[in-house]
């Protein structure tokens, strides 16, 4: 056996959720040139849950990666380079947006061919994803709104994506501030439970970022995203995360990032399981008021 490389191919109709569905996949030695692509036979469930101009991206894709790997093995015939490891780094890098490919992994295999069937056997999981189990940044929000209601919050006082500026050039929208003329806590929810984190850590950076200016004593006010509605914020106010944690090793390196982060702000992190805490420091916070 030889030491091949694979990538999932995944289809993603909106990349901000972090929802995807696997579409195919590609394996190949970087040695010998051996590559190959293959898509599930099977669409129904990714009709349903894609749509028709998204697949047709996806479909695109696959066809050109299809005509490349040809036109690299016309030219291996003329003595040219076989497609290296390098090029798979490529192409995951590059493809971060409707279309995208997991990191590239090593599998053991006889040739290419045995290589899809060992991924397809054993790795593509068929076909929508962990973000439907309750992982997305959505679920968390709804969870916290519904939160602060068992809380026995007034609904005046839960502002939902409020603006908060801190300093004369600094803003950020947060996913809750619970504020009254004074900003009593403000929230985040971040899914560390996705197919790419880029995003998420230069968001959770430059959340860090503007957070950090307020806990230096920058004068801050946020301003409720509806009624436009201000609330002074005081460098001390309780600043509540909700994380759905990682379960891979990459999501794990930008979780420890961004813990490190959530650690120097003096932000309390807290996992869906005991989110109830939250609403329930918000309420008391309230009551001081």
């Amino acid at each position: 056996m030889s030491r091949y490389l694979y990538s999932i191919i995944r289809c993603l109709p909106d990349p901000r959720t972090g929802e995807f569905v696997n579409y195919g996949a590609i394996a190949g030695d970087p040695v010998t040139g051996d590559w190959e692509i293959r898509q599930l036979s099977k669409t129904d469930r990714i009709r349903k849950f894609a749509p028709v101009a998204v697949l047709e991206i996806a479909g695109s894709f696959m066809l050109q990666l299809g005509a490349d790997i040809d036109a690299h093995r016309a030219l291996m015939e003329e003595g040219g380079e076989p497609l290296g490891e390098e090029w798979l780094q490529r192409l995951h890098h590059d493809h971060r947006n409707v279309v995208q490919l997991s990191p590239p992994t090593p599998i053991l295999a006889d040739n290419a061919r045995e290589a899809l069937e060992r991924v397809f056997q054993h790795v593509i999981i068929d076909p929508v994803t962990q973000p439907r189990l309750g992982v997305t940044k959505d679920v968390l929000t709804r969870r916290l709104r519904d939160v602060y209601h068992r809380a026995d919050i007034d609904e005046s006082l839960i502002h939902h994506r409020p603006h908060v500026f801190v300093g004369a050039h600094v803003n950020y929208t947060m996913d809750f501030a619970i504020a009254n003329g004074r900003a009593v806590q403000l929230t985040q929810a971040w899914s560390f439970r996705r197919s790419s984190l880029d995003g998420v850590s230069m968001q959770v950076k430059a959340w860090g970022y503007a957070i950090d200016r307020l806990r230096q004593g920058d004068e801050a006010r946020v301003i409720d995203s509806n009624n436009q509605r201000v609330s002074t914020i005081d460098r001390n106010v309780d600043l509540q995360v909700v994380i759905a944690p990682p379960e891979t090793s990459a999501q794990e390196h930008v979780f420890e990032e961004a813990q490190e982060i959530f650690a120097s702000l003096a932000a309390q992190v807290h996992s869906l399981d005991d989110v109830e805490a939250v609403g329930a420091r918000a309420e008391m916070l309230l009551r001081r008021l």
